[in-house]
C-alpha cells in the first residue's frame, strides 16, 4: 500500500464523516463539514502529485482515486440538496452522469486494461464544484446566485463528460483495430 492509495482509502472513510457532520445538528456543522470536504479536495491533490512525482501509479490508484472523489462531490450535492440550500438539478445531473461515467470507464478498462488519466476539464469541473460546495456550506448565498454558480459547474462537468466521452470513443476505436 502506497500513500497515495492510502490517501484515496481515507477519502473514502471521509464520506460518511462528511454525511454525518453535515446532518449532525450540532453548532456549525455547515463549517465543519466544510472543513472535511475541504480535506478531502486537498488529499485528492496531493494523492495525485505524489503518485506522478514517485512513480506511483497503480491500477487500484487509478480506480480509488476517481471513486473517492465521485462519492464525497455526489454526497455533498445530495446532502446540499435534501438541507433545500441547492435544487436537485445539479446534484442530479452530477450522479447521473458520473453513473453513465463509471460504467463507460468499466467497459473501457476491461477492454484496454487501462483507464485514461483526468483532463482539463475534469479538473476544472472538480475545482468548480469544490469551491461551490465549499462556499455554499459557509455563507448564505441568494437563491439566483446559487443557481448561477451551480449552472456554471454544470457546464463544466458537462464540458467534462462530453471530453471523456471522446476520449473513451477513440481509445476504443483504437483498440478494435
Amino acid at each position: 500500500m502506497n500513500i497515495p492509495n492510502a490517501l484515496s482509502i481515507m477519502r473514502l472513510i471521509l464520506v460518511p464523516v462528511f454525511v454525518r457532520v453535515f446532518f449532525s445538528g450540532m453548532p456549525y456543522a455547515k463549517a465543519a463539514a466544510a472543513g472535511i470536504f475541504l480535506l478531502a479536495g486537498l488529499t485528492d491533490m496531493l494523492d495525485g502529485r505524489l503518485a506522478r512525482k514517485y512513480n506511483q501509479i497503480t491500477v487500484l490508484g487509478k480506480i480509488l482515486d476517481p471513486l473517492a472523489d465521485k462519492l464525497m462531490v455526489a454526497s455533498a450535492l445530495m446532502s446540499l440538496c435534501l438541507a433545500g440550500m441547492i435544487p436537485p438539478l445539479f446534484a442530479y445531473i452530477y450522479v447521473i452522469k458520473e453513473s453513465i461515467q463509471i460504467i463507460g470507464s468499466s467497459l473501457l478498462y476491461k477492454r484496454l486494461k487501462d483507464m485514461p488519466p483526468s483532463n482539463i476539464w475534469g479538473k476544472a469541473a472538480t475545482f468548480s464544484i469544490y469551491a461551490a460546495v465549499t462556499l455554499t456550506m459557509l455563507v448564505t448565498i441568494p437563491k439566483a446566485a446559487i443557481w448561477f454558480l451551480y449552472g456554471c459547474c454544470t457546464l463544466l462537468v458537462l464540458g467534462a463528460f462530453s471530453s471523456y466521452i471522446t476520449v473513451g470513443i477513440r481509445l476504443f476505436k483504437e483498440s478494435i483495430k
